[in-house]
């Protein structure tokens, strides 16, 4: 059987043999997965951390674990940030949990002219809150040992003025309907550090916002003949992303 894996919420101290779960995380490994000691597990702490363990107490309210081994992943290459246009309903719970299992170094949620969603300041933080959690259990799903970074809510229009000018190595892309948008094909990605992908919401960016994105340094890129669902495309970019990196540009 494979080994559990086990969120923990703070880095083991150097040379440390042991570590106290949480009351939530014991609870979950204990009662819904059934864990017995001597169970092997995996730890994560959402900072590259993989470190093989076994269980030493089976106690809901807080099990010990005991570290065997430990090491430290290499960041995933490149960085990729997905800037997304809120879609409506829990789609976005669903889009952040895809973007983390498939290896988001961050999720920007983004209020777009089109956006059917629309959040005051406590609102907007309580959903931030939500939404790392989800990439805390994403990064468990999927065995992912970095957990990606999930932003405020912001508007549209502000965070494009925050960005500043693009840098060597860096790719900003939109994943576009528009009929001068390339195939994601053509991107060369040889030599890229980080990508940013912007994706609109249901209705797509507006012409306005499209055309500051691109004075923004954003290129439409096409991913292929049909129209995506915002968290399919956002799957996609991601997907043709870790695919295509490596590759000799055309």
């Amino acid at each position: 059987m494979s080994p559990l894996r086990v969120w923990i919420d703070q880095t083991p101290a150097e040379g440390a043999r042991q570590v106290l779960l949480s009351k939530e995380e014991s609870t979950h490994l204990v009662r819904s997965l059934r864990a017995r000691r001597g169970d092997a597990l995996v730890l994560l702490d959402g900072h590259g951390l993989l470190a093989e363990a076994k269980l030493l107490t089976a106690d809901p309210a807080g099990a010990a674990v005991e570290i065997v081994r430990v090491r430290q992943a290499a960041p995933i290459h490149p960085a990729i940030t997905i800037a997304q246009g809120m879609p409506k309903g829990g789609t976005m719970d669903d889009l952040v949990r895809t973007c983390c299992e498939a290896g988001a170094a961050g999720v920007i949620p983004l209020e777009t002219a089109r956006c059917e969603v629309k959040l005051d300041a406590d609102r907007a933080a309580a959903k931030q809150a939500r939404w790392t959690q989800q990439a805390a259990e994403a990064c468990k799903q999927s065995g992912n040992p970095w957990q990606a970074t999930i932003a405020g809510p912001r508007k549209f229009d502000e965070w494009l003025a925050t960005l500043p000018p693009g840098a060597p190595g860096e790719l900003r892309l939109t994943g576009s309907l528009e009929v001068d948008a390339e195939p994601v094909g053509r991107v060369d990605f040889n030599g890229v550090q980080a990508v940013t992908w912007l994706i609109g919401p249901e209705g797509d960016l507006t012409a306005d916002e499209l055309a500051a994105a691109r004075r923004a340094g954003f290129r439409p890129v096409v991913l292929g003949p049909t129209v995506l669902r915002a968290e399919n495309a956002a799957l996609a970019c991601l997907a043709a992303t870790h695919a295509l990196v490596g590759r000799v540009g055309g």
